[in-house]
């Protein structure tokens, strides 16, 4: 089975896309529904599902191994999701989607410590250090126009824009 990506609520959580209307269409659109305990699971379920590119099985077992981990469910789902090696090349605003930072990952533009990695859901440990290849700055436009702007990086990540490097130092909380 193939990744689900249609949307069935606001990614954005803004709700601009529902604003022009109040209630919804219909002769009973003035009656709200409310949502059970398992549909609101249900739908952090599929944003977790939409933002990381994770199937059902995959989140599956990535709750069961987080189960018998121990602690916090939840910080460390946050830890997992953010150590990602796909994520991280998303967070050092290389790339403007995961989906692009995904296919790069996949197609060998990235090395972990060195060396060619392309796992996109590679766990990447505090003080390794992704590098960019140097024939990837003169194809794509894309991660060119991305080091001329000056945007914020989160506090677990440092990027050195001389030599194309991330350096993930610690884990996010």
């Amino acid at each position: 089975m193939s990744r689900y990506t249609a949307l069935n609520f606001s990614l954005l959580e803004n709700r601009k896309e529902f604003r022009k209307r109040t209630t919804p269409p219909g002769q009973h659109g003035a009656k709200r529904k409310r949502f059970s305990v398992h549909a609101l699971q249900n739908r952090e379920q599929k944003k977790l599902q939409l933002l990381y590119a994770w199937r059902n099985r995959q989140l599956y077992n990535l709750f069961s191994k987080l189960k018998a981990k121990g602690g916090n469910v939840g910080n460390n789902l946050l830890v997992v999701s953010e150590s990602r090696l796909d994520n991280l090349v998303f967070r050092s605003h290389l790339v403007k989607t995961r989906r692009m930072a995904r296919q790069l990952v996949n197609h060998g533009h990235f090395l972990l410590n060195g060396k060619k990695v392309t796992i996109p859901s590679y766990e990447v440990r505090p003080g390794n250090v992704i590098s960019l290849k140097k024939p990837i700055m003169k194809e794509n436009q894309i991660i060119k126009s991305s080091l001329e702007q000056n945007n914020p990086m989160p506090s677990f990540l440092s990027f050195d824009k001389e030599k194309l490097t991330i350096t993930y130092l610690r884990y996010p909380s």
